[in-house]
């Protein structure tokens, strides 16, 4: 019994670990929305991808 509690607790732990691993998406946007973001990017000195996912990050938690 002891071995199924601990394979359980091990998967669980894996389990929760795989979901807060980064993921990738794929987005399309409008011409505009994407020079805007590029113009920034370069503004800023940060890669597309860092810029999109912190401008989600953030909508995300003023929309909470």
């Amino acid at each position: 019994m002891f071995s199924d509690l601990h394979k359980m607790t091990a998967y669980s732990s894996q389990t929760a670990l795989a979901f807060r691993a980064p993921r990738r998406i794929t987005i399309t946007l409008p011409h505009n929305a994407f020079c805007d973001l590029q113009q920034r990017c370069d503004d800023e000195g940060r890669s597309l991808s860092n810029l999109a996912a912190y401008l989600l990050e953030t909508a995300l938690k003023t929309l909470a």
